[in-house]
C-alpha cells in the first residue's frame, strides 16, 4: 500500500495523486495498522512533546492572539506512520487539522533515499468569523477564513522533522494559494514548475490572491506560450532539512532553469 493511497484530500473530492508522476517514490509500501496509539504521535511522542513542539512553534501563542485563549490538542494515531493532530476550541470545534505521514522516500533525481514527512492534509480555520455568505470572500475549499498561522505550522513540522530524524517535509498543493501559503519555505521539486509557478507571480503581481486563485481554477488564464487556457497540475514542494538534501534538489542548474522560465513564460487574464 502506497503512502498515498489514503488520504483525507479523498473526502473531498479531491483523490487524485498520482504516485508514478511524482519525484519521490514511497520506499516503504507496506503501512501496519496498530491499535493503542491514539495519543501518540508516530507511535514516538507523547501528547505533552507534541504539546512542547506547539509551543515552541509559537503555535499557541498566535492562536491566543486571534482570540482562541484556550484549546485543546488531540492526536489521532491511524497507523504508527500516518497520524492526524487537531487544535480544537473548549466547544470542540476544529481550528487546526494536520494529517502528517512518514516515510522513506527515493528521490528521482539523486537516486537517494530519505526519510521525509508528508503533509496530506492541513486545514486552519477561524470558525468565530463563522460562515461568510459571500463566496468570493473564501478561497476554494474554504468553509471558514484561515487563521493566517502558515509560519507557525511551518516551523512544528520542521521542528518534528528535526525530532524524528527526517531529511525534511514536503506536500503537494492542491490549489494556487495553497501553493503561495507553502512557497516561503517550500520549493516545487520539478525545476520547471517551480519556475511557471514565479513566472504566474510575477505576470499577476499585483493581483489579489483569491482573485488570480480563482481565476487560475476556473480557467480564465491563457498561457501565451501556448495561446491555450492554462492548466493547473500538481506537483511536490518540499522544504529539505537536511543540508546534504537541499544541496542536491536544488543546485545551480535547478536555478538555473527556474530563472529561464520565470523571466520568459507569459501569462494573461481570458477577458
Amino acid at each position: 500500500m502506497s503512502i498515498f493511497s489514503g488520504s483525507d484530500k479523498s473526502t473531498s473530492g479531491q483523490s487524485y495523486i498520482d504516485p508514478e508522476a511524482l519525484g519521490l517514490i514511497d520506499v516503504n509500501r507496506e503501512f501496519k495498522t496498530h491499535l493503542g496509539i491514539e495519543d501518540t504521535l508516530f507511535n514516538r511522542f507523547s501528547s505533552k512533546e507534541v504539546h512542547e513542539l506547539l509551543e515552541q512553534s509559537g503555535m499557541f501563542e498566535m492562536l491566543q492572539f486571534r482570540g482562541f485563549q484556550k484549546t485543546k490538542l488531540e492526536i489521532h494515531g491511524i497507523s504508527e506512520v500516518d497520524n492526524r493532530i487537531y487544535i480544537k476550541t473548549e466547544e470542540n470545534e476544529i481550528l487546526v487539522h494536520m494529517r502528517l505521514k512518514f516515510s522513506d522516500f527515493l528521490f528521482k533525481k539523486i537516486g537517494e533515499s530519505f526519510p521525509m514527512i508528508y503533509i496530506d492534509w492541513l486545514l486552519s480555520q477561524n470558525v468565530r468569523l463563522g460562515k461568510l455568505g459571500e463566496k468570493k470572500k473564501l478561497f476554494e475549499g474554504q468553509e471558514y477564513p484561515g487563521l493566517n498561522i502558515m509560519n507557525e505550522i511551518t516551523s512544528f513540522i520542521r521542528l518534528l522533522s528535526g525530532k524524528i530524524g527526517a531529511a525534511g517535509a514536503f506536500n503537494i498543493p492542491e490549489y494556487f494559494h495553497d501553493a503561495v501559503l507553502f512557497h516561503k519555505n517550500f520549493r516545487y521539486l520539478a525545476p520547471e514548475k517551480e519556475g511557471e509557478f514565479r513566472a504566474l507571480l510575477r505576470c499577476f503581481k499585483k493581483e489579489n490572491l483569491r482573485s488570480l486563485s480563482g481565476a487560475i481554477h476556473s480557467g480564465k488564464i491563457l498561457d501565451r506560450q501556448t495561446s491555450a487556457v492554462y492548466s493547473w497540475s500538481y506537483g511536490e514542494m518540499v522544504s529539505a532539512t537536511n543540508p546534504y538534501l537541499e544541496k542536491s534538489l536544488f543546485d545551480e542548474q535547478y536555478d538555473s532553469i527556474v530563472a529561464r522560465i520565470s523571466e520568459t513564460r507569459e501569462f494573461s487574464r481570458i477577458d
